[in-house]
């Protein structure tokens, strides 16, 4: 079982929803007035911006409510061309919103860069400090004990939840094997054979590859790996409960899903069976669900089961911080006890991405909330799938085509029934009707790393 003590860290002494977020108000404030002080010093990229909100000095910015009101001044386009004009002006990559000297940068971190050039998350000693004593409060709350053997089968290749991860396991005091994505399936099965790791790091994709393939690759099932924890994170899935199912048959483990390191951002699930969202880890040190509409971009009140598009803001970042990040993400909140381990604070679900969000006929629908309906019909369905549109999203000329892969051992004979039966459940969930193709066992492409659940096709 994992410690759920950790939960407690800010010191925060009630059970009632208004008190408590406004003691983080006053906590997230006090922070913010230095930042923002900090931030006005970078002439290149964050003062300006400010300028152009009418800002003409911090003091401006008198309160929480006047800072919620700014503009995002960073989004993943802004990220890149501010890489872009630094690498030409100064000869580096790390961005004009650079906030100290290049020499006190000391680690990147990046995006996968699937949709353009990667964008660097960049760190001082500092950032790293505090990034390891975050994600080491969500290694701890998943029960990850120091001195054992932990196996990273994320992508190494400078992602965020590659390198950073392995020094912020090394930093606790685990033994991380880091053969990584990159080795491949039967590298990675073959190591923690040899390696006997109690716990598993690797994307939902991954995790499911190493169900399939473990009795042709290994000669017996992953159950037989001795695994009782598996922490998956990078896309959607891990909170899904048919994909929680499936690791317990499978593996005998217990899922934490997670997303953190980006910023001193940190969220994870408790030790339950089911994901009741994911407990924020880093209160003291990032803005992560400060909410806004996201088409009018105005300021939503922060509520239980508020819904918006997150503006991420590190409340003491130091390298090319995010300040007023457009992160894309559409969060729910729930502020209060959470129903898995009963500790009182503020859970978020990642519910969709803004640049992801399709419209069919008038009808908004996430493709993680496609991915979910589907995976209702494991093991029927091995839960791949691809949405196929003719043109980029968001608007989807009806009816939305859709392909999933039969479980398997599963007949061709019963792909009709089941392309009918996902197509009503998803009419009944999701207010649309897909067009649904069944697809063989194995037809759709496996990665280890973050799958893309839409593929434009051109005519």
């Amino acid at each position: 079982m994992n410690d759920t003590n950790i939960l407690n860290y800010t010191g925060i002494d009630t059970r009632d929803p208004a008190e408590y977020l406004a003691a983080l108000d006053v906590l997230r404030w006090e922070k913010l007035k230095k930042q923002i002080r900090y931030v006005w010093g970078n002439e290149d990229y964050y003062r300006p911006r400010l300028l152009e909100a009418g800002i003409r000095s911090p003091e401006d910015i008198q309160s929480l409510a006047d800072f919620r009101r700014l503009p995002s001044f960073l989004d993943k386009a802004r990220h890149r061309d501010s890489q872009n004009e630094s690498l030409e002006r100064y000869g580096h990559p790390l961005g004009l919103h650079l906030t100290t000297a290049p020499e006190n940068a000391i680690h990147l971190a990046a995006t996968s860069g699937t949709t353009g050039t990667p964008t660097f998350y960049v760190f001082s000693k500092k950032d790293l400090d505090i990034t390891y004593k975050v994600l080491g409060r969500m290694f701890r709350l998943a029960g990850i004990r120091p001195g054992e053997t932990t196996f990273h089968a994320f992508g190494l290749s400078l992602w965020l939840a590659g390198i950073t991860y392995i020094q912020a396991l090394e930093a606790y005091g685990a033994r991380p094997v880091a053969v990584g994505a990159e080795g491949g399936v039967p590298k990675i099965l073959r190591y923690i054979e040899l390696t006997r790791p109690r716990v598993l790091f690797a994307t939902p994709s991954m995790a499911n590859q190493l169900i399939e393939r473990a009795p042709n690759e290994i000669g017996k099932p992953v159950r037989a790996l001795g695994i009782e924890t598996l922490v998956v994170c990078g896309e959607p899935g891990g909170s899904q409960p048919a994909f929680r199912a499936r690791i317990r048959e499978h593996f005998g483990a217990q899922t934490f899903d997670m997303t953190g390191g980006a910023w001193h951002n940190g969220t994870i699930t408790c030790d339950s069976k089911d994901a009741h969202g994911m407990h924020y880890m880093a209160e003291d040190y990032c803005f992560r669900y400060d909410l806004v509409d996201p088409e009018t971009k105005t300021p939503l009140e922060i509520k239980d089961g508020a819904v918006g598009e997150a503006i991420h803001t590190g409340l003491e970042y130091e390298a090319a911080p995010a300040f007023r990040n457009a992160t894309g993400d559409i969060l729910r909140l729930h502020v209060g006890e959470c129903p898995g381990c009963g500790h009182f604070g503020v859970r978020m679900e990642i519910i969709g991405r803004a640049d992801d969000m399709l419209m069919v006929k008038g009808v908004k629908v996430y493709p993680a909330a496609i991915q979910k309906v589907v995976h209702e019909f494991l093991p029927r369905l091995s839960g791949e799938l691809r949405i196929r549109l003719d043109a980029p999203p968001p608007r989807v000329n009806p009816p939305l085509q859709l392909a999933v892969e039969a479980g398997e051992g599963i007949a061709a004979s019963e792909w009709p029934e089941l392309e009918k039966a996902l197509a009503q459940r998803i009419r009944e969930l999701l207010a649309l009707r897909p067009a649904v193709t069944v697809l063989p066992f194995g037809a759709l492409p496996r990665s280890g790393a973050k799958t893309k659940l839409i593929e434009v096709i051109q005519p």
